[in-house]
């Protein structure tokens, strides 16, 4: 279960970031996961559905780029 510790402060670091930067919506989440964080992507899509609803970031596009490294890496975020 550690990859929803690693997912939640995934969405809780966009969040801060998001506000921070005084995001109305954040719309597009770039995103980097490596093949051996042992993350499955239709999970943490899953994931970021269930828990961005309500706030800033919820319905927002994402966009993983693959790496072969073991990391899951917020890269950027668009926002309006």
């Amino acid at each position: 279960m550690h990859e929803m510790h690693l997912l939640t402060d995934l969405l809780n670091d966009l969040l801060k970031a998001g506000n921070d930067n005084q995001a109305k919506k954040i719309t597009r989440v770039y995103l980097r996961m490596g093949t051996f964080t042992e993350i499955n992507e239709d999970i943490l899509r899953h994931f970021f559905t269930e828990k961005a609803k309500g706030t800033i970031a919820e319905a927002a596009e994402i966009s993983i780029e693959p790496s072969e490294t073991r990391e899951l890496r917020l890269l950027s975020f668009d926002c309006e």
